[in-house]
């Protein structure tokens, strides 16, 4: 058994109009029987995501990781304005979102140079509202290249939990869609907690 460390994440502000500075986390990835665990560790606050699989694996690129043969990125994007991210309805956490996703769509755009085909919805797991959101890549003859960019994005605290990864050719979007959604209704919050991470990795083991 080993334990895997991201380290500190790559954090890019989102909506910078404020002053506000949000809580900063650290990821932690733990080997486990049924997979792994991927710790987010806070000053004050930490949430968990399961990988229920045989194969998870760490890869030399930040914040990946390939679940059954599947490339994800986790990662997180700090709010940088203030919000009572204790008592958000469904509507404000749609709100938070669709902004983030236009933000997002604007940067796609000017780097790929086209008009982007998209496809979204909101999904909700226990209580939660989940971005999912697709979009085609240019077509490219490179063996190499993906069709399709993937994402499902929730508010953790004041963080967004951003899962992505890219269908590669020979793999189908509704395949990745569900790994994803398998992955998110593992996510448990912690609030006003944060996790001994040594602690974990023996219990893991166990």
């Amino acid at each position: 058994m080993k334990i895997y460390f991201f380290g500190l994440l790559t954090l890019i502000p989102f909506l910078a109009n404020g002053q506000y500075k949000a809580e900063n986390f650290e990821a932690a990835l733990l080997q486990a029987k049924y997979g792994a665990l991927l710790v987010y560790n806070g000053h004050t606050n930490s949430f968990t995501l399961r990988f229920e699989s045989k194969s998870v694996e760490p890869t030399d690129k930040p914040n990946f990781i390939k679940v059954d043969n599947v490339l994800l990125q986790s990662s997180l994007t700090p709010f940088t304005q203030e919000f009572d991210s204790k008592n958000l309805d469904n509507e404000a956490q749609r709100k938070l979102l669709t902004a983030w996703k236009a933000y997002e769509k604007k940067w796609v755009e000017e780097q790929i140079k086209v008009k982007m085909t998209e496809r979204a919805e909101f999904i909700d797991i226990s209580s939660r509202s989940f971005l999912y959101w697709s979009y085609d890549m240019p077509k490219s003859k490179d063996k190499s290249s993906v069709d399709k960019q993937v994402y499902l994005v929730s508010i953790c605290f004041d963080q967004l939990l951003i899962l992505n990864g890219p269908v590669e050719k020979g793999k189908t979007e509704e395949a990745i869609k569900e790994k994803f959604l398998t992955i998110a209704n593992t996510l448990t919050l912690y609030p006003n907690q944060t996790q001994d991470i040594e602690k974990l990795y023996h219990e893991l083991k166990k």
